[in-house]
This record gives structure tokens, C-alpha cells and sequence, in this order.
């Protein structure tokens, strides 16, 4: 059975910087920080699409959207034909 992607076997028996817990030799273990450690506690990197989503997301949180368009000048009950004269 082929490794996960940046997984090796441990060639000597170490400790989870993570976890603090003892892996054994030839364990699978991938990068994890600094050091070498269980594949579940290394941090998943995020994929192109989720880190625009994270950057989009802060960016309507933090209320940066839509900041530069103008007021509407719709009325409550009209029609755009309604509407107060354009400034």
C-alpha cells in the first residue's frame, strides 16, 4: 500500500511535536512544524480555492465590500422611475 503524499516510514523511533506521543520505527510519519510526527496532527495546508474563500470571507466580515458604491436611491414602495434626482 503506496504512502500519503509527503509521508515516509520513521527510520528511527521520535516523539510528536503535536502530540507529545512516542511513534515507533517504521510508523508513517509526515512533517508536522519543525519536525517529523503523525500524519493527523500536521497541520492540512489549504488549497488555492480555500484560501480565497478564508480572504473573501474576512473581507465581508471586516466590511470592506461593496464600501466604494454609492447609496441606493431607490424609495421604499417605488419604482427606480421614482427615485429622487442623481446626485
Amino acid at each position: 500500500m503506496p504512502l500519503p503524499r509527503g509521508s515516509v516510514r520513521a527510520a528511527y523511533p521520535g516523539t510528536c511535536p503535536a502530540c507529545f506521543k512516542d511513534y515507533g520505527k517504521g510508523e508513517v510519519i509526515t512533517k508536522a512544524g519543525e519536525s517529523w510526527g503523525h500524519p493527523g496532527c500536521a497541520p492540512r495546508q489549504m488549497s488555492a480555492a480555500e484560501r480565497e474563500f478564508a480572504r473573501n470571507k474576512a473581507a465581508i466580515e471586516r466590511g470592506e465590500t461593496f464600501r466604494s458604491r454609492k447609496p441606493s436611491d431607490w424609495r421604499l414602495g417605488s419604482s427606480p422611475s421614482n427615485t429622487r434626482p442623481a446626485r
